[in-house]
């Protein structure tokens, strides 16, 4: 989703995307200055991992206590277009949706993404919810963030052409080519398959995540071959749960949001 002028959209075949009425736009996080030293840390954390992994080819997992039953089962990363498919069972919710977050260094011409930002070796970072009230795609982009309240990165009109979920299983589409990353030496991604409103707990909850980015101005994957998905490379790292650095990110930027 990482587009200033227009949210890329996967549509299958006979089926339109419909836009969304505009909305009013929403304040910083009134707490992020008191969060600072936290963020900051948790940012160069997540550089140094995503260093390692430029190197070896993969990045150190985040151990989760509950195996969900949650798969990739088609796609993955291709140059510049993410277009995976997972598939859920056994999850009761009331529906699935994916979370994405984005953090990477400075734009080449200067100009700041989203409202977290850091300094860390002589670089500046910039983060922020892909799709959510501080992505680009809203605040350069003149767009209503995809979800009004929560950071939800699929718009209700992919939801209808991208998801298909019947009380505890389903699949879930998740499509993206963010082509801005040609302006960013150092860009990465990291996404979430979530249960929405988890076993009627009010509360989200997150099954599976992966990560996937690129160094040198969108030329170089930090995954390389990554996760096995349908027997083939996906060039995207999955894991059962997601890192410090998305949660910090999420919070940043949705403080209200509630999962688990």
């Amino acid at each position: 989703m990482f587009s200033f002028a227009k949210k890329p959209t996967y549509s299958p075949p006979g089926k339109t995307v419909k836009s969304l009425a505009a909305a009013k736009h929403c304040k910083d996080d009134p707490q992020a200055g008191s969060n600072q030293r936290l963020q900051q840390t948790l940012g160069n954390q997540a550089v140094q991992r995503l260093s390692a992994t430029s190197q070896r080819g993969a990045a150190p997992s985040v151990a989760s206590s509950i195996p969900f039953k949650t798969s990739g089962t088609a796609g993955g990363l291709a140059g510049l277009t993410l277009d995976v498919t997972f598939s859920v069972t056994s999850t009761p919710a009331d529906s699935l949706q994916a979370i994405q977050t984005f953090m990477g260094t400075r734009r080449t011409d200067g100009v700041q993404v989203g409202t977290y930002s850091w300094r860390w070796h002589g670089k500046t970072w910039d983060a922020f919810v892909d799709g959510g009230k501080n992505s680009p795609y809203v605040t350069m982009g003149g767009n209503t963030p995809a979800h009004p309240t929560n950071p939800y990165y699929l718009t209700p009109g992919e939801v209808a052409s991208q998801v298909v979920f019947s009380t505890d299983h389903g699949t879930i589409r998740i499509f993206d080519r963010p082509g801005a990353v040609a302006l960013h030496d150092e860009a990465y991604f990291e996404t979430a398959v979530v249960a929405v409103n988890y076993r009627g707990t009010g509360k989200d909850r997150i099954l599976k995540a992966f990560k996937w980015g690129w160094t040198g101005k969108g030329t170089r994957s930090v995954i390389g071959k990554g996760t096995k998905i349908a027997g083939a490379p996906s060039g995207i790292l999955v894991r059962n749960s997601v890192s410090p650095e998305f949660r910090n990110i999420v919070r940043h930027d949705y403080p209200k949001y509630s999962y688990t």
